[in-house]
């Protein structure tokens, strides 16, 4: 044991396989948000209700709980299996593992071999620790970028469930929403393309962020750049002062929120933050009974 290699980083040449073998078992292990919510939806009809009871302030912030506690259960279980199988793919790891599990190994029985298996464990975890603290760094790259794919299939179910039709960046290309000259700030157009490029003041422009902070003014700029008269910020974000909604305001940026943050005293009398509830049922029922009758 004395002879086994002491590494304080991932040596150069394994770095690159291990953070393939980190995305392929990412890929097969984690299931990504738009199927996590499909499945939630299959197996528990309290969503649906609560949509069509237009409670959907509730909903989301219940769904977006389930579907992260999913998420947490699918990344246990795939940090379980790459470390399980971290020995069999690189040959560092391989060779600590083989100097730990000597010969002896077979030799001992009843309380002596489990506490050659329990200290064992604990040596290996500790030097393959480089291994382990690039997995955590990994995790937690996915966790961020996952919260604002969750919300986005969320919105994206709520539509489908309430029959609103819409095209998505993810569903009819980025290259199409190019050709209207509208940037990747823009995730949605309600009723769609082809009603915006006849009459856009007739849609319903969308972007999505779970946090506000500075980024909404990302959504002025866009707003200034493509000219379109306004456009609809949904957000889980429940700390929106007024100050913020103000400047949001003066940039035509119509927040959706939770209702108890659209209600609250402080943001009382202003028209440009309303709640899910408002939104999916005044604002878009007046939009599609407008193409009902003129498309």
């Amino acid at each position: 044991m004395n002879n086994l290699p002491i590494i304080t980083k991932i040596p150069t040449g394994e770095q690159k396989e291990f953070d393939v073998l980190i995305k392929s078992y990412r890929a097969k292990y984690i299931r990504n948000s738009q199927t996590i919510v499909e499945t939630m939806f299959k197996e528990n009809s309290i969503y649906t209700e609560m949509i069509l009871n237009q409670d959907v302030s509730n909903m989301i912030s219940k769904l977006r709980e389930d579907v992260w506690q999913e998420y947490l259960n699918d990344e246990v279980n795939f940090n379980a299996l790459l470390m399980k199988d971290l020995h069999n793919k690189l040959e560092t790891p391989r060779n600590i593992l083989n100097g730990l599990v000597e010969s002896e190994i077979m030799e001992l029985e009843g309380e002596a071999l489990i506490k050659f298996l329990k200290e064992t464990c604990g040596e290996y975890a500790g030097r393959v620790f480089p291994y382990v603290y690039r997995l955590s760094l990994s995790n937690t790259q996915s966790r961020r970028s996952r919260a604002g794919s969750t919300f986005e299939s969320i919105v994206y179910k709520v539509y489908e469930t309430l029959d609103y039709e819409f095209n998505s960046q993810k569903k009819v290309g980025k290259k199409t929403f190019d050709t209207l000259g509208l940037g990747k700030k823009v995730d949605s157009i309600l009723p769609g393309v082809e009603a915006y490029k006849k009459r856009r003041n007739k849609t319903i422009i969308g972007t999505m962020k779970t946090t506000l902070r500075e980024r909404w003014q990302e959504v002025a700029e866009e707003i200034e750049r493509t000219k379109i008269p306004e456009i609809h910020l949904l957000t889980v974000d429940e700390d929106i002062s007024s100050n913020k909604g103000k400047e949001m305001s003066q940039h035509n940026i119509i927040v959706v929120a939770y209702k108890w943050v659209a209600e609250r005293k402080d943001l009382e009398g202003m028209k440009n933050i309303i709640s899910f509830e408002e939104y999916l049922f005044d604002e878009l029922p007046s939009i599609y009974e407008y193409w009902s009758k003129n498309d």
